[in-house]
């Protein structure tokens, strides 16, 4: 009867350790892409906290207690980009007798995430709503955000901070003496940020700052007590009638707040 021969100790523990070399590789592989991912969706998150912040901060720094803030963000994965609009934002005012128009420039912060990192079309500021309707918006109330940010996903992971949008609002009624004589008028005030870009550029983590290097402020009467105001951006237009109670006419105020960006 035939023996039959074993496999050699060499040749086995030669097998034996290309399989465990293989399996530490494959373990080594998936546990570095997993803490990769993690960081990238570490960092991707911090990223669009610090941009929600950075549209409180804008909208202070534009329509409430100016001066200037500042956020730092690390860009160790993820990527910053400050982009002028294309397209001004044109605010037309009118009565159906006389018509004034505004137009400013303006632009837009954007973050994106690293190439690990996915995401869906949601709002982030306001934290809720209609994710088109609220994008597309151009005219809103006191109560909704004039800074806009959102999240979308376009080769990249990206959030953006718009500044497109235009807060108009009734304020009240104004006795005003003209010729001796006292007429009311309704008051309405229109608010829009400008966004400029001073001196960009850093890597590792940068701090962005806001600071408020203008306001100006332009008075427009109209001999109707409502008026009508239409937005225009890009080949978007929205249009909204701001009514108040009877009266001899309206005085509009149009506040054009300019934020300078910087990272230093």
């Amino acid at each position: 009867m035939r023996l039959r021969r074993g496999i050699s100790p060499v040749i086995a523990a030669t097998i034996m350790t290309g399989i465990m070399l293989t399996i530490v590789a494959v373990a080594l592989y998936y546990s570095t892409s997993l803490i990769d991912l993690n960081r990238q969706m570490m960092e991707y998150q911090y990223a669009k906290d610090n941009l929600a912040y950075a549209a409180t901060a804008l909208e202070q720094v534009a329509l409430g207690t100016g001066g200037s803030r500042y956020i730092r963000f690390s860009l160790t994965s993820t990527r910053i980009n400050f982009e002028r609009y294309d397209s001004s934002v044109t605010i037309t005012i009118t009565d159906g007798r006389a018509t004034n128009t505004t137009s400013i420039q303006s632009g837009r912060i954007s973050v994106c995430g690293g190439s690990l990192v996915t995401t869906t079309s949601q709002l982030i500021v306001p934290e809720s709503g209609d994710f088109a309707a609220e994008v597309s918006k151009l005219i809103v109330t006191p109560g909704e955000p004039i800074v806009l940010v959102y999240e979308d996903f376009q080769g990249a992971a990206c959030a953006h901070l718009e500044t497109y949008r235009v807060r108009a609002f009734y304020n009240g009624a104004i006795n005003v003496t003209e010729n001796n004589a006292v007429k009311r008028y309704n008051f309405y005030t229109v608010h829009v940020i400008s966004l400029r870009f001073g001196q960009l550029g850093g890597s590792g983590t940068i701090p962005v700052v806001l600071r408020n290097t203008n306001s100006s402020l332009k008075e427009y009467r109209f001999s109707s007590p409502s008026v009508t105001i239409t937005v225009s951006f890009g080949q978007r237009s929205e249009s909204r009638l701001l009514m108040g109670p009877p009266a001899d006419g309206s005085v509009v105020v149009v506040k054009v707040a300019e934020v300078t960006i910087s990272t230093g």
